[in-house]
């Protein structure tokens, strides 16, 4: 059995190849020509839009001497891994980085939970004024009260250098409840109704039934959301003030943009410390992103989906 399985789908693959390459030779040379060029000029985009990202991580790894004879590197010259090494062994950028995977682990997740809570009711049909609830929101995403008002807001509230202050703000998005809201109703409402037979509240509905069944729209408003936050350097620069509270990207700022090296910490550069600030820049940089770059290719595989049911409307 388990030989004829195999001569089986051994003929399959052998199948499929021998219509592709049927299909193949059957197409005009036109046709051929165009899709040659097509997937050329895909690759070549693809790498043009790849190289940055491969230069910043070459000059990373790349001595000081070695970039001043050679400004534009492809491959790694002399590698050297000494600009990680200062910068994984600074309490400052432990620091940084800690808070900020706690602020979008924790925003995140609370954007999630207000987003379904706010969601649900509206895919309802039985709400009464649902309509109007939409109108208010939507107001919301077209119109802000400004930039001062809300700082008079955030120090009201006592938000100022407070950690709280990248998490309560903009944890209420109205498009993300439009997404989430539009992918409710794609669900049966028989789901919901047979549980209510069964004595089933709402809540039970909504984290049992509902959002087991939205994984899709939740990966996808997750990473929208979480490499915004991860992404955010506004918020610190408008309401913090003190050093420690800083998140990842306004350390890279202060490094990139001001030229601060009081950013790391002190006693970590020896009197060589200008040879290394080029790579040490890469390296932050390379630091900064690796983390989204590590979590996209998990939540990948629903972020199309989630798009697409979340945007179409019933």
């Amino acid at each position: 059995m388990v030989a004829t399985g195999k001569k089986m789908e051994t003929n399959t693959t052998t199948s499929g190849s021998i219509r592709k390459l049927s299909r193949l030779r059957s197409k005009h040379p036109a046709e051929l020509l165009f899709q040659i060029l097509n997937y050329g000029f895909l690759t070549f985009f693809a790498l043009l839009t790849l190289l940055p990202f491969w230069h910043v991580f070459v000059v990373s790894v790349t001595s000081y001497e070695s970039y001043l004879n050679n400004k534009f590197i492809l491959l790694p010259v002399d590698l050297s891994f000494s600009s990680y090494v200062t910068i994984l062994g600074d309490s400052k950028i432990h620091q940084s980085f800690l808070l900020t995977v706690f602020i979008v682990v924790t925003s995140t997740l609370l954007h999630l939970l207000l987003t379904a809570i706010m969601s649900f009711p509206l895919s309802r049909n039985e709400l009464k004024g649902r309509n109007v609830i939409m109108v208010f929101m939507v107001v919301t995403m077209l119109f802000s009260g400004g930039l001062i008002p809300h700082y008079l807001l955030i120090k009201q509230l006592g938000l100022i250098n407070n950690v709280l202050v990248f998490i309560i703000p903009g944890a209420f998005a109205g498009f993300s409840v439009i997404l989430m809201l539009n992918f409710f109703k794609q669900i049966p409402p028989s789901l919901d109704e047979a549980a209510r037979i069964d004595g089933a509240g709402h809540l039970y509905v909504l984290f049992k039934i509902f959002i087991p069944l939205s994984m899709p729209i939740i990966s996808t408003l997750a990473l929208f959301y979480g490499v915004g936050k991860w992404n955010d350097w506004f918020t610190a620069v408008i309401f913090i003030d003190k050093a420690s509270l800083y998140p990842i990207q306004n350390i890279l700022r202060e490094f990139l943009i001001l030229g601060n090296m009081d950013t790391i910490g002190s006693g970590v550069f020896s009197k060589d410390a200008n040879k290394l600030i080029v790579s040490i820049k890469m390296a932050i940089i390379v630091v900064a992103t690796l983390p989204i770059v590590i979590v996209y290719p998990f939540l990948q595989k629903h972020f199309v989906k989630g798009v697409l049911l979340g945007s179409i409307k019933q």
